[in-house]
């Protein structure tokens, strides 16, 4: 049984919690229960201080609403006595005294009442008289009379001081002007009583003024208005002197939202046009003043308390007469609105406050007794955390003691695992329990092992374990100038642990490459060492262990690199055995010459080929393919399968360098024979650089003749790889692969020879010139979609073929 599956019967859960509880539960139910305690009082006292301060508040509010009414009432007073004067003045003279008087008693009132800006006096016969203060200079007066006529009237402007003194007089056309046509004229004939107007301009934009007109007839019946204008900048002034709390806003509206005064009505005035509409309440820029308001229309005059939502805030207009910041503060507020006499105007004084203004005393107070208490507090949460600081350090002890444990109970599951397979040390024996046993220790997606060519230039896989499918691959290669980085990497000897591999520049070419495809991102590679440097790596893919398996990694790089070392051994000796009793490098040119040379005329009939597998002569697993009869197994074969080697590097003016070369590659020729007639391969000959297998030559498409050139394939790519190094050249090699239709045939006098000729004779050596870099395995997508289900691929790119177009290779990776 593995050590990982031991039940310790002494672990107790239940136990274990209690203890937990024991020692960090029971101070920190302590602290809470004490922080609870502290917190309800300082709520309740919070709460009882911030009644009795609203209480207070409210009571305060009700005096300055008072005093705010009256003086509203006393600043208008004068004007709704005003008109009620001189009506009941108007309606007992007769018609040639009413100017006389109008005017005595317009200057008097100018003189003792700042707040009155102007008086109007109409008559139904279209005559005018109004009599103003002049704003920037206050003892002075402008007198206006229109006597109306035919060609359009006159005015008559006059200007005099307050103790009668002319000024200036001057006439000027009315232009047809009607005090008949005036708002304040046809409203009080409309009413039949005193009407008060909306907040207008004056003439002067000074200042706005609001207008009380009222309808008489003098004795002698004739109908008139007279009007009184009184200015509002005072009564704005006084709203702006309030000082009830830092945000408190008062203002003063009639029913239909019109805006009498206000702090910010002042800011209206200057080169803008002003337009009456702008001055209602509007619930955009005022959200707050809109609430209070219609709360108002809804309960009635009154104290009333409202909420304000963040939501519900405006970023407020600064040149809107209601702009605050009291616009800007969500919270609780309170409202205080109060109504006018009707027999001096209907008008609304509406007072709104935050109810903040008045309750931060409260909180402040309670923020101060809650950090008192909080001291208390703390001082018990540091009493608590020692106590649990102790139970913690007793805890981690027992934690590093299991984590240790863990670690053994690891080590000892893989010496046991590799106890139990005495094969893996056998580099004759494949070690599928080397990846599959590692990869369930960590619980990793996919481990694999690689191997760094002799000649420094590729890296291979031995195997591939995937725990998702279950399944081994092998022979996926890549070569030094594809991952350049990661082979950089690798060869310094350190172990990575990456838990990003997208973002990690030394990996990022070989998980565009191998990782990608299998979606993994974290990577654990730890370098196989030999006794000259690295000469592989194990390499873990998504991992949850991935800082804490690096020993056992290492374990199982040591076993790897037994493996490689034994399989070089064995090549080594074999290596040997077959340079006994060959040529001595240093023997001269003419024995070395005379020994090699092929005398075709000693040869008997079956010698004399070309082939070094004869074409149609191999069996496969005990199935006969069709051999090739010289006289009706001839013409077009539908879907061959074509491989060329191409070696280059071979080419050299030395013949001394030149002759070296014979052994080495006539034992290379004999492993590359022995392959093609493994995988049951219909021919294969040699000429030049170039090495021709074909499998597939037969009337009806053999399904299997491409898989088993590509099992071929991998198996010489192994054995050149191997081999070639050894030579000592800067020789190279690349494998090209095509399945299509070809054309064979056999030619000349006896001994006939066989030639196959074609489309996929031409690709697959253009795929293998292509394919040099590291001895790579080319195909064209006519060889992938035929070997897609049986090996692995990566994409090469694309290239043009004439009278044919753009066509895509691949690169074949390994088995799947």
């Amino acid at each position: 049984m593995p050590a990982g599956e031991i039940v310790d019967p002494t672990k107790d859960s239940v136990n274990r919690f209690w203890r937990l509880f024991l020692r960090i539960g029971v101070p920190i139910l302590g602290v809470v229960l004490v922080v609870f305690v502290v917190v309800g009082v300082t709520l309740h006292s919070y709460r009882q201080t911030k009644s009795g301060i609203l209480k207070l508040t409210h009571i305060i509010l009700k005096t300055e609403q008072s005093r705010v009414s009256q003086e509203v009432m006393s600043y208008l007073s004068p004007a709704t006595i005003s008109s009620k004067l001189v009506v009941d003045m108007l309606s007992h003279i007769p018609s040639e005294y009413e100017t006389g008087m109008f005017y005595t008693y317009v200057m008097s009132s100018l003189r003792q009442t700042k707040q009155l800006q102007s008086f109007y006096l109409a008559d139904e016969k279209g005559n005018f008289t109004m009599i103003e203060r002049i704003v920037d200079k206050p003892n002075e007066v402008r007198v206006v009379t229109l006597k109306p006529d035919q060609n359009g009237g006159q005015f008559l402007e006059e200007f005099s001081t307050f103790d009668g003194k002319k000024l200036s007089r001057s006439l000027r056309p009315a232009n047809a002007y009607d005090p008949r046509l005036r708002s304040w004229y046809k409203q009080a004939m409309t009413s039949g009583k005193l009407t008060w107007s909306p907040p207008s301009l004056m003439p002067s934009k000074k200042g706005l003024v609001i207008t009380a007109s009222i309808p008489f007839q003098d004795r002698d019946g004739k109908k008139g208005v007279f009007a009184v204008s009184i200015s509002l900048q005072q009564l704005t002034t006084f709203l702006s002197s309030l000082n009830i709390s830092q945000h408190a806003r008062a203002i003063i509206v009639d029913r239909q939202k019109n805006i009498i005064a206000s702090p910010g009505l002042l800011m209206q005035f200057g080169d803008n046009e002003w337009n009456a509409e702008t001055s209602k309440i509007n619930p955009k820029f005022s959200p707050v003043i809109a609430r209070a308001y219609d709360q108002f229309l809804v309960d009635g005059i009154g104290i009333r308390t409202f909420k304000i939502k963040k939501d519900e805030q405006t970023n407020t207009d600064k040149d809107t007469p209601l702009s605050s910041s009291i616009d800007s503060i969500a919270g609780n507020y309170i409202s205080i609105t109060s109504q006018l006499p009707e027999s001096v105007q209907s008008w609304v004084v509406l007072i709104v406050i935050p109810e903040s203004d008045f309750s931060n005393f409260a909180v402040t107070s309670g923020k101060q007794n809650l950090l008192f208490s909080l001291l208390v507090v703390a001082l018990a949460a540091a009493m608590a955390g020692v106590l649990i600081y102790q139970g913690h350090r007793m805890d981690r002890l027992w934690k590093r003691f299991k984590n240790v444990q863990n670690i053994a109970e690891q080590e000892d599951n893989a010496i046991e695992m590799i106890a139990s397979q005495p094969e893996i040390f056998d580099p004759n024996h494949e070690a599928l329990i080397l990846t599959e046993g590692l990869c369930n220790l960590v619980s990793a997606k996919r481990v694999s092992i690689w191997h760094i060519s002799e000649d420094q230039k590729s890296l291979i896989c031995n195997d591939l374990y995937d725990n998702e499918d279950g399944n081994h691959a092998e022979g996926v290669q890549y070569s030094i100038q594809e991952i350049p980085d990661f082979f950089k990497a690798i060869t310094e000897g350190e172990t990575l642990e990456i838990e990003d591999a997208v973002n990690d520049s030394r990996i990022v070419n070989f998980y565009r490459l191998f990782m990608r495809s299998a979606e993994t991102k974290s990577v654990l590679i730890t370098p196989v060492l030999g006794k000259d440097g690295s000469i592989g790596a194990v390499i873990i893919e998504d991992t949850p262990h991935l800082h804490n398996i690096r020993h056992i990694t290492k374990i199982f790089a040591g076993l790897v690199a037994m493996r490689f070392v034994a399989a070089e051994v064995q090549m080594n000796e074999s290596n040997l055995v077959r340079s006994e009793g060959k040529i001595d490098p240093s023997t001269p040119i003419e024995k070395l010459t005379n020994d090699i040379h092929d005398d075709l005329s000693t040869l008997t009939n079956d010698e004399k080929t070309e082939f070094l597998v004869k074409p149609g002569t191999v069996k496969y697993q005990n199935f006969d393919f069709d051999s090739l009869s010289e006289d009706d197994q001839q013409g077009i074969y539908p879907a061959v399968a074509v491989m060329n080697i191409t070696f280059s590097g071979y080419l050299t003016s030395d013949i001394d360098e030149s002759s070296k070369l014979v052994t080495p590659v006539r034992e290379l020729v004999i492993v590359l024979q022995d392959i093609a007639k493994k995988y049951g391969l219909f021919y294969v000959k040699i000429m030049g650089g170039h090495l021709v297998a074909v499998a597939g030559c037969t009337k009806e498409p053999d399904i299997t003749a491409p898989i088993r050139l590509a099992h071929a394939a991998l198996d010489m790519r192994a054995a050149c790889i191997e081999m070639i190094p050894g030579m000592g050249t800067e020789s190279n090699f690349g494998i090209g692969i095509d399945v299509g239709a070809a054309l064979g045939s056999w030619f000349g006098k006896e001994p006939r020879t066989f030639n196959l000729w074609g489309p996929a004779v031409g690709m697959s050596g253009l795929m293998a010139s292509m394919a040099t870099d590291g001895g790579a395995v080319q195909v064209t997508q006519s060889a992938y979609m035929a070997l897609r289900n049986d090996f692995l691929f990566r994409p090469r790119g694309t290239f043009y073929i004439p009278k044919v177009g753009i066509s895509h290779t691949f690169i074949l990776a390994g088995r799947r």
